[in-house]
């Protein structure tokens, strides 16, 4: 199954995402939109994984005693930049950053062996959309840059989960694998 660790963004502030991401379009970029129901901040993308590394995996995250908080969303972005994006992205408040990173490390750490590795540094981000060409892309690059720091809402970070996606036509669908609460 493809597996990744992930913190689900509740629906008040995915409408708040969702109407930034409606404005996209306008640009005339060539852009595949996140579907709402898809939106989280992920933690670590395993990829392929065997049912028996997905029960190591539940287990490995079943004892660590991580430490939930307020987060909240603020601006946009895109990786490698905004003048030449492939991933769109919302972000954290530098605050919030601080506090998920740990968290992050500590879930990277435990997950050590398990799915594919991944050298680059952890960025606190809810994919927003991946870019399909160069088209537009300097209109995208100024509705990026003008929402910057745009604030889509805070929310209360209570637990992390481990899911597995499944990739069909339609995009992929998420299923909860493992429910982990955080104190």
């Amino acid at each position: 199954m493809r597996a990744f660790v992930a913190i689900e963004v509740p629906g008040k502030l995915v409408d708040s995402l969702v109407d930034f991401q409606k404005e996209i379009p306008a640009t005339g970029a060539d852009i595949k939109l996140v579907e709402r129901e898809n939106l989280h901040i992920n933690l670590k993308f395993l990829g392929e994984v065997s049912e028996a590394q997905a029960a190591d995996a539940q287990s490995r995250l079943g004892r660590l005693s991580l430490k939930g908080g307020d987060m909240a969303v603020k601006g946009v972005g895109a990786f490698p930049s905004p003048s030449r994006p492939r991933v769109v992205w919302a972000g954290l408040a530098k605050e919030n950053e601080a506090l998920l990173a740990p968290i992050a490390q500590e879930v990277i750490s435990a997950l050590e062996g398990i799915g594919e590795r991944d050298d680059r540094p952890f960025r606190a981000h809810i994919t927003l959309g991946r870019v399909r060409s160069n088209r537009n892309l300097v209109a995208l690059g100024e509705l990026l840059r003008h929402n910057a720091g745009r604030e889509f809402g805070e929310f209360k970070m209570s637990e992390i989960k481990l899911k597995s996606s499944v990739l069909t036509p339609g995009g992929p669908v998420y299923k909860d694998v493992g429910v982990f609460r955080l104190g």
